[in-house]
């Protein structure tokens, strides 16, 4: 005898089944942005024992530079976590700042969290430029019989010199 299965379940199976993979698919994702350190390389690092090309075969190379101060380096890391498609949120955020001395050395290590990080406000201001505010009409009709066509030349080619 043959089982048939009722319209209402097959409808409410059709219904159900896109409702719940559009949940899975809105799971936590999870993104690590930056600097990511082999386990225990940065241990490693010891002030005064390497040089700049210890650190950098050690640890690689780094995410910034001081901008007047080249003995300044850092190492920079975040992770964001966002949720379908809400704004990431930085829930974890590492620098590695590493000072040398004029030797080359490693003078100095300092490690830097999301605690430490200030939130700095943009400056709202507009820098003026020099020149003249055009209208519309002016800048539609301002470079009207400014174009030439064109140019034409008599002879392509490379120039030649006439023999004698």
């Amino acid at each position: 005898m043959r089982r048939t299965v009722p319209l209402s379940r097959l409808l409410l199976g059709a219904l159900l089944a896109p409702a719940a993979m559009a949940l899975a698919a809105c799971d936590n994702t999870v993104d690590q942005r930056g600097f990511a350190a082999t386990p225990g390389s940065v241990e490693k690092l010891e002030v005064g024992a390497q040089s700049r090309e210890d650190v950098v075969r050690l640890i690689g190379s780094p995410s910034a530079v001081a901008t007047f101060n080249p003995n300044i380096w850092y190492y920079i890391s975040e992770t964001q976590e966002y949720w379908a498609f809400t704004k990431p949120k930085i829930s974890a955020q590492k620098v590695l700042q590493i000072t040398f001395n004029d030797d080359g050395r490693v003078s100095g290590l300092k490690n830097y969290d999301l605690k430490d990080a200030q939130d700095i406000q943009m400056v709202q201001r507009i820098t003026p430029t020099s020149g003249k505010e055009l209208t519309i009409l002016e800048q539609v009709l301002g470079n009207v019989g400014k174009f030439t066509g064109p140019k034409k030349e008599t002879a392509p080619g490379a120039p030649t010199t006439g023999g004698s």
